[in-house]
């Protein structure tokens, strides 16, 4: 763990930042941090790491971010990156990942537990990738057919929702759909910046769960 955690902190370290002893974030360089090269794998880590600091500085440094944008990149980042990004969260994620990904099935039913998100997503009985039935209501898992009535319900809640869990939400079904749209939230609010995000889950105490689970995302 000693070589992983030197690994990802001398990735924190390019971007100009690294962890304080109480586990947030700081800047380190504010020249590198205002100048450095940050490859496109690693703008989640970056841009959360400066969100937690400055979000205004964050949303200077990637003007275009969305939170989905910085969701999506997750298939393409490596494990240093997604320990990274975990660790700015102040969450640890292991430095080997989880061929049957049963850490991010088991976070992801305690992060839909710990926030009331039963109506959103529920368990289908028909395991996808990696045995997850974790599924949102409205489309037939299989058929692809449209239940427009739930679909309905679904929207009116999430309407209901804090802003910090609206995010959490979106983000769930960011990592469910690979894309920013959808049946289901369309005409909905979910293209925020990503600083504003990042920012808005800190102030709610939602940053840990939401940094660990998608950095221990592999696949659904």
């Amino acid at each position: 763990m000693t070589d992983c955690y030197s690994d990802y902190a001398t990735l924190l370290h390019s971007f100009g930042t690294r962890l304080a002893p109480g586990g947030f974030a700081v800047f380190s360089d504010f020249a590198k941090a205002e100048n450095a090269y940050v490859h496109h794998t690693a703008v989640p880590a970056a841009l959360t790491a400066y969100a937690t600091i400055s979000p205004n500085f964050a949303k200077g440094r990637f003007p275009e971010t969305t939170l989905a944008d910085l969701v999506l990149k997750r298939c393409h980042m490596d494990r240093r990156e997604a320990m990274a990004l975990a660790a700015v969260c102040g969450e640890h994620i292991p430095p080997e990942p989880d061929p049957n990904a049963r850490d991010f099935a088991a976070h992801l039913l305690a992060v839909i537990d710990r926030y009331g998100l039963q109506p959103f997503y529920g368990r289908s009985g028909f395991p996808a990738c990696f045995d997850i039935d974790v599924r949102p209501p409205g489309v037939h898992w299989e058929t692809h057919e449209i239940d427009e009535s739930a679909l309905k319900t679904w929207r009116k809640s999430y309407k209901e929702l804090d802003l910090s869990e609206q995010m959490m939400v979106a983000t769930i079904m960011f990592l469910y759909r690979d894309q920013r749209d959808g049946p289901w939230l369309r005409r909905l609010p979910h293209r925020w910046h990503a600083a504003d995000a990042i920012s808005a889950m800190k102030g709610s105490g939602m940053l840990g769960d939401w940094g660990k689970l998608v950095a221990l995302f592999q696949g659904w």
